[in-house]
């Protein structure tokens, strides 16, 4: 695997998102934004083929297999695994482009761009955010199709942006 950042970056990154959203830095609308914006590379690179990973996947993976097994006998207990969980990641990417739009998009995109993570109070981590953001960090590799390509090339956008904010703010990282 090839990474963007160094482990140096890839922890400034995190610690950053982490303050931005603890110490509530900036208006709400921006926060979680900025915050998931950081949070999800940081992730991504630090995590993403780590044991956590693959306990996380093995664990998802496990909890889709056992409702698809309770089924009995019926067709849909035949579906992949791997598949499922590929588009349950995929609609996770969908819920979070929705909380990330601007609610004035309302207008054109209706109630889908008015979704919103649950605001945190002052000095508290927005931990639905941050679970979405740890979830899409280490598996944003599964979904296949046109939404695994348009999320794997946002992923790859976002990182190069944030990339380098480690090294600006801090020096050599």
């Amino acid at each position: 695997m090839e990474h963007t950042m160094s482990p140096t970056a890839v922890a400034i990154l995190l610690l950053l998102a982490i303050v931005v959203d603890y110490m509530s830095i900036g208006p709400n609308s921006l926060r979680d934004r900025l915050a998931f914006i950081m949070a999800v590379p940081a992730i991504k690179e630090g995590f993403d083929g780590s044991p956590a990973d693959q306990k996380t996947v093995a664990a998802l993976g496990g909890i889709i297999e056992g409702l698809l097994d309770s089924t009995g006998g019926a067709y849909i207990a035949g579906a992949s695994v791997n598949a499922v969980l590929g588009v349950g990641i995929g609609l996770l990417w969908i819920y979070t482009i929705g909380c990330m739009l601007p609610v004035k998009t309302s207008k054109k995109l209706g109630r889908f761009a008015t979704l919103t993570w649950p605001q945190s109070p002052l000095y508290r981590l927005n931990g639905k955010m941050w679970l979405v953001a740890a979830i899409l960090g280490m598996m944003s590799d599964l979904p296949g199709g046109l939404i695994g390509d348009l999320t794997r090339s946002l992923l790859d956008i976002v990182t190069g942006l944030v990339a380098p904010l480690p090294a600006l703010l801090f020096g050599g990282a």
